[in-house]
Formats: C-alpha cells, structure tokens, sequence
C-alpha cells in the first residue's frame, strides 16, 4: 500500500474511532421506545427541591420536566443527583437529561451538550447580620472562611473571585447545610446562586443571615439543561420546546409558583 493510502487509511480508522467515543444520537427513539424520560435533579430552589416528608421533587424544573414527557408522549421519572453528580449521572446513563440551573464551563462542555440558556442567574454571598461584614472586600480576608458546595460551579468560581479568604467546599446536597454553618460560625459566610440565597435567607430568620452587597451581585450568566454528548437532535428538541414553551407563558408561570 502506497504511503499516501496508509495515511487515508489510518485517518478514517481514527475518525471512526473518535465518532464511536460519542453517543448514537439516538436517545429520542430511546426515550419513546422505553415510554419513560429520566431527569436528574439537584436541589436548587425554586428550580428543584425534594420534599423530605413525601420524597417528591418540587419546583419550576419538576414542573418543565413534566411538560417536557408529556409534550413527548412518555412518562417521566423524577432521578436523585447532587451537584456534584449530575454530569456523571448522564455519563453513566442514569437519566437522559439532567434538569437544573447548571452553568456552563468549558470543562462541563467537553462532558455534556447544553441547551440553549433556560434562564440566566448570578450568585452571591450571606454572612450573620452581626459579622461586621458589609462588602466582598471586608469578607476577603486571610482569616475568613467561604463555605459552597463541593464539586459545584459556585466553588470553582469562588476560587477565581476570593484571593486571600479561605474556601471551604462541603460535600452536601442542601444549600440550608451552607446557612447553618454561618449561622453557627463555623465559617463566615456562604456563596451560592442568588434565588437560592434569597430563599434560604428570607426563609429562615432565626439564623439572623444577610447578604452581602445585595445591590451588586456577582458572576451573571446563563444556566442551562444537559444531555448527553453526541445527542445533538434531542438537543434541538429541548431548545426548540424551551422557545414554544417561553412563547405560551409557561416558563413564567412554572417560575412564578416556586419564586419567594
């Protein structure tokens, strides 16, 4: 065999193979065929939150998700992940898309295939109302401590945005856990996305919580649902579903019954 063949050769067993690493794009056919579609969840209010007293998923994704198998034709099942899970739940083929308020990252992007944004979102900071801490620059000390979620897009971005304040990632599924920990000082403060500050704030006075510079909130940008990579119809259908159900009113209504 000529040279110039040997190449061609090995170039179409390598793009055979590098094709071979993605998914069938065939998960539509799957998901019809089986009559159910798994979401992975993550709790996030007013996104998602599993109800300790009954163990249902509530919030405007549970609600999205629903809309989402019916206007499929198919049942849908309500999966358990963590924020630290939801990307390897969907590589382990746990669930067929994972629902919830994630923030795209180009690490996440060589895992995943995003949506268009479902929403957009910033984050931002609580401490203990009698902390002394009145701005970023006053909690970005040597000696504070900024609890987030282990494994999470808030840590990787706390990581970038405090440079002398220590952070502190705490494998939990429940931003509450963060709150508790302030509130019982065994770190000076929480960073999470905004909604979910608010709610774990305005919802639980007796932790005395306020957050920081509440008027300038930090990191805005658009969240978005995942699916597994190679995928690229069902991509377009959940994009194309988000536009009819953005244009019916649905996406505020979902919003607005789980909204504080």
């Amino acid at each position: 065999m000529k040279p110039t063949l040997i190449a061609a050769a090995a170039a179409a067993t390598a793009l055979i193979g590098a094709t071979s690493a993605f998914a069938d794009d065939d998960i539509i056919e799957k998901i019809v065929d089986s009559g159910t579609l798994r979401v992975c969840h993550a709790e996030a209010a007013p996104w998602g939150v599993k109800d300790p007293s009954s163990g249902e998923w509530k919030g405007s994704d549970v609600r999205a998700a629903a809309h989402l198998a019916e206007t499929m034709g198919v049942d849908v099942e309500h999966v358990d992940a963590t924020w630290a899970t939801l990307v390897p739940s969907l590589e382990a083929d746990k669930c067929d898309i994972a629902m919830a308020p994630i923030f795209r990252s180009p690490e996440r992007a060589m895992r995943v295939l995003f949506s268009d944004p479902a929403g957009y979102e910033t984050m931002g900071v609580a401490v203990r109302a009698d902390a002394g801490i009145e701005s970023y620059a006053d909690l970005d000390q040597a000696d504070k401590t900024v609890a987030v979620i282990s494994g999470s897009a808030d840590e990787a971005f706390a990581n970038r945005f405090f440079k002398q304040a220590k952070i502190h990632p705490l494998v939990t599924d429940k931003i509450s856990t963060l709150g508790i920990e302030a509130a019982s000082r065994r770190v000076d403060a929480f960073l999470t996305d905004t909604s979910t500050l608010r709610s774990v704030v305005g919802s639980n006075d007796a932790m005395k919580l306020t957050i920081v510079e509440p008027d300038n909130p930090l990191n805005p940008q658009g969240y978005s649902y995942a699916m597994p990579l190679g995928e690229y119809a069902f991509q377009q259908f959940v994009n194309i579903w988000q536009i009819n159900a953005d244009q019916q009113g649905l996406k505020e209504q979902w919003h607005n019954e789980f909204a504080n």
